[in-house]
């Protein structure tokens, strides 16, 4: 089997893994839910040694490797900071996260759940405040400007316009984060959506508790954000 075919065949298993922990947790079974949450981060981090890919790793030893590895190594950080997330290691999942970033950025990747949430979850836990995360939200949120405005390909997908519309709003855009959340309603599905500011209301309440001082004016503009997309 070739790395690229091991990489891929991992990242299958794992989410599978994810799957059928969900499917566990919906169900009120815990402890087959964090039997398959574990199964699966095993998993992922087996096929990591099996390639002699660093879990950690920087900008120079990502870009020694084949970019459709790079692209698989990715996704499975993305689902590897969902599996710890899930078994209540939120600060390890922001270091997977934050490396899974590290491979979205070296190569360019059109892939961005690793970037997004490294934001989110940095917020979450307390690690950086909103002022210290500003420039990085400002590449972020005008890569996906231009990438939005001259591929339409990406401009067809629902969650990359919740990507701006979440960015704009923790920069204080506010009309740029209601605009962008227009366009993700009308591609996405109603649950997707409610889903999204589930997600952004944890951000939100996290601010709040952590002290923020960007907390109030974030949770005023997601006030104002919710009511359109519920109205639709």
């Amino acid at each position: 089997m070739t790395d690229l075919a091991l990489a891929h065949d991992a990242l299958r298993t794992v989410t599978l893994y994810r799957r059928k922990g969900d499917a566990a947790a919906q169900r009120d079974k815990s402890d087959a839910a964090e039997e398959a949450w574990q199964a699966g981060l095993e998993a992922s981090d087996e096929v990591f040694v099996a390639l002699t890919i660093p879990v950690t790793v920087n900008t120079d030893q990502a870009r020694g490797y084949d970019p459709d590895i790079a692209t698989e190594a990715a996704e499975l950080m993305g689902v590897r900071g969902g599996l710890l997330r899930r078994l209540g290691r939120p600060r390890e999942a922001l270091e997977s996260y934050r490396n899974g970033a590290v491979w979205e950025t070296s190569y360019n990747l059109p892939y961005t759940y690793n970037r997004m949430n490294s934001f989110k979850l940095a917020l979450i836990v307390g690690d950086q405040t909103l002022a210290q995360l500003r420039e990085e939200l400002t590449k972020f949120r005008d890569a996906l400007e231009r990438r939005l405005s001259t591929d339409e390909r990406a401009a067809d997908d629902a969650w990359l316009w919740a990507d701006l519309g979440d960015v704009c709003l923790l920069l204080g855009d506010e009309t740029g984060a209601i605009s962008a959340y227009q366009d993700f309603v009308t591609r996405a599905r109603s649950e997707s959506a409610v889903s999204a500011l589930t997600v952004l209301n944890e951000v939100v309440q996290a601010l709040l508790d952590h002290e923020d001082a960007d907390a109030a004016r974030t949770a005023t503009a997601l006030a104002k954000v919710e009511a359109i997309v519920r109205a639709r």
